[in-house]
């Protein structure tokens, strides 16, 4: 390469493309080269488990439009395998290396594949790439029973559009009730409902521990004894940062990559950022505590302040306020702030009864989250209040 500055984002993701896009904006002249492990330019992610699957949208509607005078450098179908912080390098599965003056770290997370046997048989699947979204959507056909291991958002997303398509769906999980993670009982319950009356059946409370079939998965085995049929398996246990491959660079990797509250990675040397799914940072908004977002949201958000963060030492605090959504049948449920500290839930508007409320979320009398069910209107208020507060809260700890 020239003698140019040379900014390099490990990630061709909506992260990565929003950095190199705040990069263009700000003024940068330097070369900006964009590593993906996919052979895909970056794309949409949520409508892989809903609109995808369900015909609503077709592949080639997922890729983000690239402005041509970004000037970018891609690889794509590349990885990374390395990380010199000493010799500013990032080595690749092709055996090159490529030097950075600044990096940005956006690789995101892989899928979580428990250690059992037969795992890698035909008809099991994970969810989190195009090509793995592909492949479902060709297995799945209607009158299909499509096991699902895990009542996550991927689980429940996809099962809302396996049903959609006529598949019988039976999910496993060994929690007591489906997103039981993010969502409180109440709210968990009426989702449970929901999927019920659409056909879903649960096992709750179960483990898998085996998998059954020769040239092609047959059926799981719950610990209970229990056998249940299945043309198709979907794994959706959970997600680990990606960052194997920074073992050993001097970063700190503690679920993920390890930044200040400017999303500056320690023991980058100020070089090197983080963003998105991978990042770690410590959120000055509340009070210092360390956060990793892996909703759609913060991935396009962060990714521009993160590549800020490298070109002014002067950045402001990276400060956003957490929310995400889930699509399940007819039903948008929204989140803001975090929910998970509130010690009790109100509801302000609708009824949970009529699957049509607005919650809020208090800890002490402050609110903290909130909750929307097929209300979208009614959050931009309380998100401008949250973010008022959130800023004001930032600028006395300053």
């Amino acid at each position: 390469m020239s003698g140019r500055d040379q900014f390099v984002i490990i990630g061709a993701s909506l992260a990565g493309l929003r950095a190199a896009e705040a990069l263009r904006e700000y003024g940068y002249d330097g070369n900006i080269s964009i590593i993906g492990a996919e052979n895909s330019a970056p794309y949409n992610r949520p409508p892989l488990s809903k609109q995808l699957l369900t015909g609503q949208q077709d592949f080639d509607e997922l890729t983000f439009p690239v402005a041509e005078d970004l000037d970018l450098n891609w690889y794509l179908g590349i990885s990374a395998t390395g990380l010199d912080i000493a010799k500013r390098e990032v080595k690749l599965s092709t055996e090159n290396s490529l030097r950075y003056d600044r990096l940005l770290i956006a690789t995101g997370v892989d899928p979580i594949v428990p250690p059992l046997p037969n795992v890698d048989l035909p008809g099991i699947h994970v969810l989190r790439r195009i090509e793995d979204a592909k492949q479902l959507r060709t297995d799945m056909n209607a009158g299909d029973h499509l096991v699902i291991v895990g009542a996550g958002f991927i689980g429940c997303e996809v099962a809302a559009s396996a049903r959609t398509l006529g598949l019988d769906v039976t999910i496993i999980d060994q929690a007591d009730q489906p997103m039981a993670r993010a969502l409180p009982s109440e709210i968990a319950q009426v989702f449970r409902h929901i999927h019920e009356e659409e056909g879903v059946r649960f096992r709750f409370g179960r483990t898998v521990t085996g998998l059954t079939g020769e040239d092609r998965v047959r059926a799981v085995i719950l610990d209970d004894g229990e056998t249940i049929d299945a043309d198709h398996i979907l794994i959706g246990i959970g997600s680990r940062p990606t960052t194997h491959w920074l073992e050993g660079s001097g970063l700190i990797l503690r679920n993920g990559v390890v930044c200040d509250a400017f999303c500056r990675a320690m023991n980058g040397e100020g070089r090197v950022a983080a963003a998105g799914d991978v990042a770690v940072f410590t959120h000055r908004g509340y009070n210092n505590s360390e956060m990793r977002i892996e909703h759609w949201t913060n991935a396009a958000q962060q990714g521009a302040a993160a590549a800020l963060s490298l070109m002014d030492e002067h950045s402001p605090p990276y400060t956003p306020l957490p929310s995400f959504w889930t699509d399940q049948y007819s039903y948008k449920l929204q989140s803001i702030g975090v929910p998970g500290v509130a010690t009790r839930f109100q509801v302000v508007s609708g009824s949970l009864a009529d699957r049509k409320f607005l919650v809020e979320c208090l800890k002490d009398d402050e609110l903290v989250g909130v909750f929307a069910l097929n209300m979208a209107p009614r959050m931009a208020s309380y998100r401008r209040r949250m973010e008022i507060k959130m800023t004001q809260q930032n600028c006395q700890r300053s």
